[in-house]
C-alpha cells in the first residue's frame, strides 16, 4: 500500500473541509484537513500543551503563510507560522490561533 496514494480518501473519510484565505490576498481554497483541538499530554513526567493546529496534504494548500486564514466548522483562525513539511515531505501541519 502507498500511503500517497491513498491519503486523499484518508483525509476525505477522517477529515474536517477547511476554506484558506490567504493574507496577502488571492483566491480562496478548500480541502480536507486534520483539525487538532488543544489539550495536554503527560511525557515522562513533563505536560505538554499543544493548540489548535491543521495536518494536509501539500497539494491541499501548496502555500501557507503566517497571517493566512482558515475557516473551519464555522470557526475562523489565523496561522500563527508559516507552513512547515512534516518528516515524510507529503503533508504540512500549521499551528492556529483563533482570529
Amino acid at each position: 500500500m502507498n500511503f500517497a496514494d491513498e491519503m486523499p480518501l484518508f483525509y476525505a473519510d477522517f477529515g474536517v473541509l477547511a476554506v484558506h484565505t490567504p493574507k496577502a490576498g488571492g483566491a480562496s481554497s478548500s480541502g480536507f484537513v486534520l483539525h487538532d483541538q488543544p489539550g495536554m499530554t503527560l511525557i515522562g513526567g513533563d505536560i505538554l500543551a499543544t493548540d489548535h493546529s491543521l495536518r494536509y496534504p501539500v497539494a491541499t494548500f501548496p502555500v501557507v503563510r503566517k497571517g493566512d486564514t482558515f475557516l473551519v466548522a464555522g470557526v475562523s483562525y489565523s496561522a500563527r507560522e508559516n507552513a512547515q513539511p512534516l518528516q515524510d515531505g507529503l503533508e504540512y501541519t500549521v499551528p492556529l490561533a483563533k482570529a
